[in-house]
């Protein structure tokens, strides 16, 4: 039964029948976004990539071929796309923290004057800090990240990051002040 239904939706789609694509939409917006939150906390990142799987059925409703159920195909989708957008993210984040390091270094090089010795300093104290210190730290203070959303990324508690940038601080105040 379910498979004349989805063959149904397909055709109609096929031929462009908004009433049907609503809802379609309508039936699984809240469902996927609720599959998704088991992968992510970011209601706005959900809800886009809800609404990109659904603009991208629309836009290639024509050339659709779903070998299995449009209910797995329309979840598959929705995973698929917020991997994606992951994957994006990292790359972003990699690339922000190689241009925070190049400018580090560029300012290193610059000049020998007091403001250079202590951003040099400074870079030296950070790149002694313990590891998952140095993660967290980097990603609130340099990347710009929230607490949640280094949590999350990291995969540890709110309170969990607190503790290491506090940490941190200390280490990097302790190193500073052995130097100067």
């Amino acid at each position: 039964m379910q498979q004349h239904t989805d063959i149904f939706i397909l055709n109609s789609l096929k031929k462009g029948d908004k009433k049907v694509f609503e809802k379609l939409y309508s039936s699984y917006y809240q469902k996927l976004c609720s599959f998704l939150l088991s992968y992510c906390q970011d209601r706005d990142i959900i809800e886009d990539v809800v609404q990109d799987v659904f603009l991208n059925l629309w836009d290639k409703r024509r050339e659709i071929n779903i070998q299995t159920s449009l209910n797995a195909f329309l979840y598959k989708s929705v995973y698929n796309k917020l991997m994606d957008k992951y994957r994006h993210l990292r790359l972003k984040n990699e690339m922000l923290s190689s241009y925070y390091h190049t400018a580090v270094m560029l300012a290193v090089e610059k000049e020998n004057d007091r403001p250079n010795k202590d951003i040099r300093l400074l870079h030296q104290c950070m790149e002694g800090l313990p590891e998952k210190c140095k993660k967290v730290f980097m990603r609130g203070k340099v990347r710009g990240l929230n607490y949640n959303e280094i949590s999350e990324e990291l995969g540890i508690s709110v309170k969990t990051v607190e503790g290491h940038v506090a940490r941190a601080y200390r280490l990097l105040k302790e190193c500073m002040g052995q130097h100067n």
